[in-house]
């Protein structure tokens, strides 16, 4: 072959080798396989405090747990179920769930994320997956609460919702509530992880870790501030596999709240997603009375105590209309 022929040649080569590179892979469809919780009310607070008691690097307000309504620890007509966002805990919008639960009469649920909720260095160690037997587990302890299941989600708690509303337990679901739902982040080249040899380059542009200065005390207990960079590889296989997922099968009654001013996720990526999903009830409601700074946390103790109650009412009062 003369040289010229060899020179044409090697754009396409480059290319190929470029395209046939490892990729951020979202992996089985299927949780990682754990024991169920109890059946039995009364028995739940001790399995999840053993459960969490094999964690020694818990942080304060981050465990596991439920909030009971009134002092009885009976089955309730609804229960509340909290899914927080990446690199989170239950504080993250603290107390709005423990008011929806108190206006509907029901025990609220907090869940942690696999990883979440300890060091730094444990936000390495869960897989998609993980998160996937987390989700399942939170609905199947919210199903022994309460006859009907309302799932409150923030941020990427929320893309975890979205596949457990579109999975074989869908019907399982009675409501969801969506929070900056995160279906794909502001910052657009943050999907160049998802590219080929995406991982070797944030590794290469972020060095081994990433982190953040938190603005208080609570914040810093709230969220894990530090953590290794490829952490985030689970998170944005999640976002990806759930966006490019069917999600007509996603019917559940649904209430989402958002930003346009939000900073951290995709405001059309919400918007678009939100007409893809299958549920023939469902409402898009921007929120124009927090103050949150970057307008994605829109409501809590830590990022806008006052944004709570208007929030609380407006969750309540939908799901109020799913009664009628």
């Amino acid at each position: 072959m003369k040289v010229w022929r060899r020179w044409l040649l090697l754009p396409s080569l480059v290319a190929l080798l470029v395209l046939s590179g490892p990729r951020n892979d979202f992996g089985e469809r299927e949780p990682t396989p754990r024991p169920p919780p109890p059946d039995d009310i009364a028995a739940l607070d001790a399995w999840l405090s053993a459960s969490e008691a094999a964690f020694t690097d818990l942080r304060p307000g981050s465990a596991k747990g439920i909030v009971w309504y009134g002092t009885e620890q009976r089955r309730r007509p609804w229960s509340v179920v909290y899914l927080h966002g990446f690199s989170a805990n239950r504080m993250e919008t603290f107390p709005l769930a423990e008011q929806v639960g108190q206006a509907l009469g029901a025990h609220v649920f907090y869940t942690r994320l696999s990883g979440h909720g300890r060091s730094g260095a444990a936000m390495a160690e869960p897989r998609v997956q993980d998160w996937m037997a987390d989700a399942l587990e939170a609905l199947r302890i919210g199903q022994v609460l309460g006859d009907r299941v309302l799932l409150v989600s923030c941020s990427t708690g929320s893309t975890l919702a979205t596949w457990l509303g579109s999975s074989p337990w869908a019907s399982e679901l009675d409501a969801h509530v969506f929070l900056s739902p995160n279906f794909g982040p502001k910052d657009w080249r943050a999907e160049l992880l998802n590219w080929p040899w995406g991982r070797q380059l944030a590794l290469a542009l972020e060095g081994e870790s990433r982190s953040w200065s938190p603005q208080s005390e609570a914040e810093a207990q709230a969220w894990t501030t530090r953590y290794p960079t490829r952490s985030v590889f689970p998170m944005m296989a999640l976002v990806k596999g759930v966006r490019d997922s069917d999600l007509v099968g996603f019917r559940a009654p649904l209430l989402l709240l958002y930003s346009e001013q939000d900073e951290t996720v995709s405001t059309a990526q919400i918007k678009t997603a939100f007409g893809r999903l299958g549920s023939q009830e469902k409402r898009l409601l921007p929120v124009t009375y927090s103050q949150s700074p970057g307008q994605h946390v829109l409501a809590g103790a830590i990022k806008d105590p006052a944004a709570v109650a208007p929030m609380a009412q407006d969750i309540v009062q939908w799901v109020q209309t799913l009664l009628r």
